[in-house]
């Protein structure tokens, strides 16, 4: 065992050397990023978009699947969508029915609708000439619903353990919260631009809202 060890140790130490001396420089840095990337969790991207959206953004698009991304997106507006119906529910203006269906169409509407406007965002920013790819900037888009999705799983939590309404308290604190992080995503994916993104997050932020009141009242 003792032996396996130090020639393992040795061969690590030759690698070091070959790459210190040139010969396989850029393929040991491949190597190095897909290791880093792999080792980046799915839970780590989700707290880190949330808090620190362009330092994670780069790292999560490397090692995060596209329908990762869109599950995250789809996970947050079934729980937002499922808070307002516990919360009618709770008011007796609709039945227990109508929670299960709330959370159905929030998980579709995330899904669906937001992949969708990611798209839409792609076409416009195709327009000022951005070289980024349809399915990196939809990813992007729905990562931005990280820290919407946190909000949701406190929410559901604060709703069932101690009978709060949540779904503005959680829900709609953690749309707007997703409004910063898709701010930052826009101006990465833009190279830097500020001109688009603070007026396209905003414009997404009031339909989200908006289709979610009119859901509401439905």
């Amino acid at each position: 065992m003792k032996q396996r060890n130090l020639s393992a140790i040795i061969d690590v130490k030759g690698l070091y050397e070959i790459d210190k001396n040139g010969y396989w420089s850029n393929e040991m840095r491949k190597k190095v990023k897909l290791v880093e990337n792999k080792k980046q969790s799915l839970f780590r991207t989700v707290f880190g978009m949330m808090i620190n959206p362009s330092g994670t953004l780069k790292n999560a698009l490397l090692s995060t699947k596209w329908y990762f991304s869109v599950l995250i997106s789809g996970l947050a507006f079934g729980l937002f969508f499922g808070q307002t119906g516990l919360d009618l529910y709770k008011t007796g203006q609709k039945g227990i029915g109508f929670v299960w269906l709330s959370g159905a169409a929030g998980i579709v509407y995330g899904l669906l609708a937001i992949p969708l406007i990611g798209f839409f965002i792609w076409t416009v920013l195709k327009m000022s000439r951005s070289d980024r790819k349809v399915k990196e900037t939809i990813s992007s888009f729905c990562l931005s619903y990280s820290g919407a999705l946190v909000y949701g799983v406190l929410g559901i939590v604060f709703s069932l353990a101690l009978g709060w309404k949540t779904s503005v308290a959680f829900g709609v604190t953690g749309v707007l919260w997703a409004i910063g992080p898709m701010i930052i995503t826009i101006r990465e994916l833009t190279g830097g631009k500020n001109t688009l993104s603070v007026p396209l997050a905003t414009a997404v932020g009031a339909v989200v809202l908006i289709s979610w009141s009119v859901f509401g009242n439905l």
